[in-house]
């Protein structure tokens, strides 16, 4: 038992620095397994995360209150999707997104409650953060009616859609959806779109 004690107390210390760190990949135990961005990470250790753009990672929420995004490789995701949908499945808060232009589509899948942050700015023309597609159902969508609650903060979210085609910004399904300090532009017809019985 004292073993067992010492060993999760290593494995808590371990986060923690970890978490502190700017290394780009996060070891917290020799049974933790390293991954690449096309491949599965997954752990039976306390938390394990390695930068993937597309992969599933599995987190343990024990520790963990927030998952990074960085462009550059130096946080545990380079991808906004991928850290959103592993938050989601690991009861992780929040993902903070490191500033940079982030050209990706975001689906929403999760029905567990997590907020999207930027770095702090006092107003949307200031954000560091950009999130650009061009997508015929909203660069931000959801996948599920069931969400339970999805917040963006200092984030601007671009649809880059032709002039004149549907291309909205954010297309929401669910209750509980916060764009707070958020810019959402289209050229396109509608910028925000929602199923019947959404609330923000």
């Amino acid at each position: 038992m004292r073993l067992d004690l010492l060993t999760g107390l290593a494995s808590l210390a371990a986060v923690v620095i970890a978490q502190n760190s700017n290394s780009t990949t996060s070891a917290v135990s020799s049974s933790a397994i390293a991954g690449s961005t096309s491949s599965p990470v997954l752990s039976t250790s306390s938390a394990a995360i390695a930068p993937t753009t597309s992969s599933f990672v599995a987190v343990s929420s024990a520790a963990a209150t927030a998952i990074t995004v960085a462009l550059d490789g130096s946080a545990q995701f380079t991808a906004i999707n991928a850290a959103i949908a592993a938050a989601q499945n690991s009861a992780i808060p929040s993902v903070v997104v490191k500033a940079g232009t982030y050209s990706e589509s975001i689906v929403i899948q999760g029905t567990q409650t997590v907020s999207i942050l930027g770095p702090s700015a006092s107003s949307y023309a200031a954000n560091q953060v950009v999130i650009a597609a061009p997508a015929a159902l909203g660069v931000v969508s959801f996948n599920t009616q069931k969400s339970t609650g999805v917040t963006f903060k200092n984030v601007n979210i671009t649809n880059t859609g032709a002039a004149g085609t549907k291309a909205p910004a954010v297309s929401v399904a669910g209750v509980n959806m916060g764009f707070y300090n958020c810019a959402l532009v289209s050229p396109g017809i509608g910028v925000y779109t929602a199923t019947l019985g959404t609330a923000m």
